[in-house]
């Protein structure tokens, strides 16, 4: 087995053949890049380190898909607040029309409800009103009911005359105007959503 050595800038080992050919120091440090690198693993570490919003987020997720009470076994503060992030999810990935075709529709009075207790007047108004063009305010709980109404979108034949109105409102809520993040994590604090994941006296392990 060849006996490594260590770089004589940042102790990495190096083989000796590389050591002779750049004067002791490993590749990186030789070309100048060791600095990024160091710099480039200290930002993922830190992306490892404990959150209590993504820890608060993941134990919503438990209840609602891994408990029998599911949704309902939520407090009102924690239904709304998983069905306003649950909106931003699927309309920043796909836009309403997929939000409202997945089984996130059913979250829709919610949301709204939601909406309105964040103070996200902007969302709030392209919510109902792509509720309003697509199925005249009246959003079915019921996941195949929406879908008789949004598969005119995807079959062939003319296209319904809301498929433009949804884009317009997809372009509107892109531009994020509520600055919804900022606005959801607001709320997660004041209701005390996330303060039994905070680490501090009494609660080191930030957990329920």
């Amino acid at each position: 087995m060849i006996q490594r050595v260590p770089c004589l800038e940042c102790g990495a080992e190096i083989l000796p053949a590389t050591a002779e050919a750049t004067g002791g120091v490993c590749m990186a440090c030789k070309q100048g890049i060791r600095k990024s690198i160091e710099v480039s693993k200290k930002y993922y570490e830190e992306l490892k380190k404990y959150d209590p919003m993504r820890a608060l987020w993941e134990s919503l997720v438990n209840r609602v898909y891994k408990t029998e009470e599911g949704f309902d076994g939520l407090t009102e503060d924690e239904q709304m607040y998983v069905a306003v992030t649950v909106l931003d999810g699927e309309v920043n990935n796909g836009g309403m029309d997929q939000f409202f075709f997945n089984s996130s529709g059913s979250y829709y009075d919610t949301a709204v409800n939601g909406l309105i207790e964040l103070k996200a007047t902007n969302a709030l108004r392209l919510l109902t009103e792509a509720g309003e063009l697509v199925f005249n305010g009246k959003v079915s709980q019921d996941r195949e009911e929406r879908w008789e109404v949004l598969k005119f979108a995807y079959e062939d034949g003319p296209e319904p005359a809301w498929v433009q109105g949804l884009e317009r409102i997809d372009g509107e809520y892109w531009a994020d105007p509520d600055q919804m993040g900022e606005k959801l994590e607001a709320f997660a604090r004041d209701r005390g959503l996330v303060q039994p994941f905070e680490i501090g006296p009494g609660n080191e392990n930030g957990t329920r």
